[in-house]
C-alpha cells in the first residue's frame, strides 16, 4: 500500500459497475413514496449531482450521457480510476461530466456549486473517523436545502456474521508472498479449508461456507476493496444517522422502494415492537436486528419538505413507468425474507400488457378497467415491486427527450466501440429512463454491427475470435470458425427478436 491511499487498498483497481439507485427518476419515486417532495431539479432534469468516491466512474459516466442538462462531478482519489474515467468521457464526448483526482480533503476546499444530489457508495464503510467527518463538513455546505444524499454502508447487525471472515482475508493476504491477486486467492482458499473443518465460530455461523465459496467467483479487484481496507467498519442505522444530522441531514427512507414496505421483511408483531421507539434512528435500527440487515442503502434529506396526502397522490400518479423486459418474463412470485411473495396474474398480467405498448403514468394505468379494478394501492405496490426487482423503472418526463438521444447516440457510440477489445463498462445510456441499461459484450458487438450496416455474426466473431473467446453450449466448447459463426447467427435471431426491439424502445440503438 502507498501512503497516498491512507489505508485504503491501492496497487489493484475496483470493479467497474453501474449502480442504478441515484439514477433520477428513481430517486425521485423512492422520496415520493415515502411522502417527501423531491427535489424540483431531479423532475426538470437540470439537476447537479457528485459521486463522491467514484471508482471507474462508471455510474456518472452513464448517467451524464443520458442527462445532457444535468451537471455532474465524480471525484477519488485512485489516479488510474479518474485516468479511464477522463477517457471514457472523452471518447463518449461527456462536456456535462468532470471526473476527478482528488481526496475527500482536496475535494472538500473546492468551492463547486450547489449540489442537488450527492452519492456515496459503500465509502462510508471504508474510509476513516477523520473522512467521514469531512465528507459530513461537506455535505452541510454543499448540498442545497431540499438537497438528498445516498448512502450506502455494511450493516450491523448483520455484517457480524463476515468480520471473522474479513479478518482472515486480511491477516493471510498480509502473510502471503507474490503480487496481490494471487495471494487474494490464495487467501481465499484457506478460508475455504478452515470452513471445511467446522466447529467453533464456522458451526455457529449461518452461510459462511457458501459466502467463501462466492468469493472464489469473484474479482480479485472485488474481493481488495471489498474486504481488505485498512478501514472497514459497519454501523448500526442510527449512528450513521446521527452522524449526519451534523450536516443537518434526515434519514428520508429507503433507496430501494420494495425496502420501505415492513410487511416484506417484518412480521405484525414484529413491526408493532420497531414502532415503540420514539426515537425514528432507533426504531430503524430495530427492524435492522429484526431481519439481520447487512447492507443499507439509505436516502437522507436537508430541510426536506413533507408531502401532503394529495400531493403525494398527484405526483405518483403524474410518474411514468416502462417495462425492462418482454412481459410475459414477469415473474409469478418473488423471494423475500418472509418467503416467497406471489405476483397475482389478475394484476401483473394487465399492468405487464399495458407497460409492453410503451410508458405509462401511473394515472394512465388506472384509467385502464382491469387495473382500476385492483385499486390505486395494489398497482403502485405492484410497481414498487417490479421497479425494485428490475422488471420496470420509473422514468423522467417527456421534456428534452430528443436532446436526451442525441447525448445518448453519442455517448453509446463510443461504447459499442470499446465492445471491439472487452474494454466496455458494461451498460449503455437510456435517454428514456435517464439512467443505464446493462447490455453484455456480445450484445454490444451486435448493436455495433447494427450500426456500421455489418453482418452481426462476423464482426461479432471477428472481435471474439482476435481475444481468444470461443463460445459453447451444454458444456461443449465449439471448435472452429464455422461453428462459431453459427452459434451466433443463432442468437443474433434470438436478439433481433426479442432483447433489441426492447433496447430500441429504451433509445438504446
Amino acid at each position: 500500500m502507498n501512503g497516498w491511499t491512507e489505508g485504503y487498498v491501492g496497487g489493484i483497481d475496483y470493479i467497474r459497475a453501474f449502480y442504478r439507485d441515484w439514477s433520477p427518476a428513481l430517486l425521485s419515486f423512492a422520496l415520493t413514496l415515502r411522502g417527501w417532495r423531491p427535489p424540483e431539479a431531479l423532475r426538470s432534469g437540470a439537476f447537479t449531482m457528485a459521486e463522491l468516491g467514484c471508482g471507474h466512474g462508471v455510474t456518472t459516466a452513464v448517467l451524464a450521457g443520458a442527462n445532457p442538462q444535468a451537471r455532474f462531478e465524480a471525484m477519488d482519489f485512485n489516479p488510474s480510476h479518474i485516468a479511464g474515467a477522463r477517457r471514457l468521457a472523452g471518447d463518449g464526448g461527456l462536456a456535462n461530466a468532470d471526473f476527478l483526482e482528488e481526496s475527500f480533503a482536496d475535494h472538500a476546499r473546492r468551492n463547486g456549486p450547489e449540489l442537488d444530489v450527492a452519492a456515496l457508495h459503500g465509502v462510508w464503510s471504508w474510509v476513516s473517523a477523520e473522512n467521514r467527518a469531512i465528507l459530513v463538513d461537506l455535505l452541510r455546505r454543499r448540498l442545497r436545502p431540499g438537497g438528498v444524499a445516498f448512502v450506502s454502508y455494511n450493516a450491523l447487525p448483520g455484517t457480524l456474521a463476515h468480520m471473522p471472515l474479513r479478518r482472515i482475508l486480511v491477516e493471510q493476504t498480509a502473510a502471503g508472498s507474490g503480487p496481490l491477486p494471487a495471494r487474494i486467492e490464495q487467501a481465499v482458499d484457506f478460508a475455504s479449508r478452515l470452513a471445511a473443518l467446522g466447529g467453533g465460530w464456522f458451526a455457529g455461523a449461518d452461510g459462511v461456507p457458501e459466502r467463501i465459496e462466492s468469493l472464489r467467483h469473484k474479482s480479485p479487484n472485488y474481493i481488495a476493496h471489498e474486504y481488505l481496507n485498512g478501514d472497514w467498519t459497519a454501523f448500526y442505522h442510527a449512528d450513521v444517522a446521527r452522524e449526519l444530522a451534523a450536516a443537518k441531514l434526515d434519514f428520508a427512507g429507503a433507496a430501494v422502494p420494495m425496502e420501505q414496505l415492513d410487511d416484506l421483511t417484518l412480521s405484525p408483531a414484529a413491526q408493532a415492537l420497531a414502532a415503540e421507539a420514539q426515537d425514528p434512528a432507533v426504531a430503524e435500527t430495530l427492524r435492522d436486528v429484526l431481519t439481520n440487515r447487512s447492507f443499507r442503502r439509505d436516502l437522507f434529506v436537508k430541510g426536506g419538505e413533507r408531502l401532503t396526502g394529495a400531493e403525494r397522490s398527484a405526483l405518483l400518479r403524474a410518474t411514468r413507468f416502462a417495462l425492462l423486459v418482454p412481459p410475459d418474463d414477469l415473474p409469478e412470485s418473488a423471494s423475500t425474507p418472509v418467503g416467497r411473495l406471489p405476483f397475482p396474474r389478475a394484476l401483473h398480467a394487465p399492468l405487464g400488457e399495458a407497460l409492453s405498448g410503451g410508458p405509462h403514468s401511473l394515472g394512465a394505468l388506472l384509467a385502464k378497467p382491469a387495473l382500476a379494478a385492483q385499486g390505486e394501492d395494489a398497482v403502485v405496490r405492484a410497481l414498487v415491486l417490479l421497479t425494485s426487482l428490475g422488471f420496470a423503472a420509473p422514468i423522467p418526463g417527456e421534456d428534452g427527450m430528443e436532446d436526451r438521444q442525441a447525448q445518448a447516440d453519442r455517448f453509446n457510440g463510443a461504447v459499442l466501440e470499446r465492445h471491439r477489445s472487452g474494454d466496455t463498462p458494461g451498460h449503455l445510456a437510456s435517454p428514456l429512463l435517464g439512467s443505464g441499461v446493462a447490455v453484455s459484450r456480445i450484445e454490444g458487438l451486435f448493436l455495433l454491427a447494427a450500426r456500421r450496416g455489418e453482418d452481426a455474426a462476423a464482426l461479432a466473431w471477428r472481435h471474439l475470435s482476435a481475444d481468444g473467446i470461443a463460445l459453447g453450449r451444454d458444456g461443449r466448447r465449439f471448435d472452429g470458425a464455422e461453428e462459431n459463426l453459427a452459434e451466433l447467427a443463432s442468437r443474433h435471431r434470438a436478439f433481433a427478436f426479442r432483447r433489441q426491439p426492447l433496447l430500441a424502445g429504451l433509445g438504446v440503438r
